[in-house]
């Protein structure tokens, strides 16, 4: 006999003479109020997990800059070690030919960080400010320049990531026009004494003079990492090559100008 589709299903016999009918148990779903439960569940969920994963990912961002300070004390080392003790510029100006391939420390000691030479581009995206240890992760997610979220055709046009202490020029704070600077072995508190760090949004350049707010109110320091600018943490690398992180209420025992008078 050929089974009947339309027929009901024959009812299964448990234990205790309890039946259930197949169809039923084969059909069982979510009611309404049970899916809207579920999806209140895992956005609740979400939003506790949101903060935490945001906050791991400005953690995770804040050790890949302390990383490119350290191989940037390392390479400055090296670069005194071949120049007869003598510390790379941060910046110089030199009026008559004045090149961003060649005024700034990062075109210094690049070629102890990749075979290549120091290529400064046109535009963050193709500009070796941009690239490499040279790169912060926080400082690509901030605007150009001050409120300029784009380059708005004034400034560099480029986001620079770090800067280096401007004191290391001897003619510095008189004037920024020879590239002759102190040797390393004549810093007395290395450990004490400011190499690199973190540059502002607000500065973005390769050259710090002060580690707190200037007279417009703009800080050279990029206070950034944990916090929007200048309310967060800067990472710093020493002259001892020890990199720490500060807040700009912090800076009372890092030394800036070093050279003996």
């Amino acid at each position: 006999m050929t089974p009947n589709p339309a027929a009901p299903c024959r009812p299964e016999v448990l234990p205790g003479n309890l039946t259930v009918s197949t169809s039923t148990a084969a059909t069982r779903a979510f009611t309404l109020i049970e899916l809207l439960v579920v999806i209140a569940i895992i956005a609740i969920l979400a939003a506790m997990l949101l903060p935490a994963l945001a906050k791991s990912k400005q953690q995770a961002h804040a050790t890949v800059c302390r990383s490119n300070l350290k191989e940037q004390s390392l390479a400055t080392f090296m670069y005194a070690d071949d120049n007869f003790d003598q510390l790379p510029f941060a910046w110089w100006y030199n009026a008559s030919n004045d090149d961003a391939n060649k005024n700034n420390y990062q075109t210094l000691i690049v070629s102890y960080i990749k075979r290549s030479s120091f290529a400064a581009g046109s535009t963050t995206a193709n500009s070796d400010f941009a690239q490499n240890v040279f790169k912060c992760p926080t400082r690509m997610l901030e605007n150009h320049w001050r409120q300029y979220k784009n380059y708005p055709n004034m400034a560099n046009p480029w986001k620079i990531s770090y800067a280096m202490n401007q004191f290391v020029l001897l003619s510095f704070p008189a004037n920024v026009t020879s590239p002759k600077t102190a040797k390393l072995s004549t810093i007395a508190r290395p450990t004490d004494t400011f190499m690199i760090a973190d540059v502002s949004k607000d500065l973005n350049h390769p050259a710090i003079t002060i580690l707190g707010r200037q007279n417009d109110g703009y800080y050279d320091v990029g206070y950034k990492h944990g916090a929007p600018q200048p309310k967060g943490k800067a990472n710093i690398a020493y002259m001892d090559s020890h990199v720490s992180a500060f807040n700009s209420r912090q800076t009372n025992n890092v030394i800036m100008e070093f050279k003996t008078k």
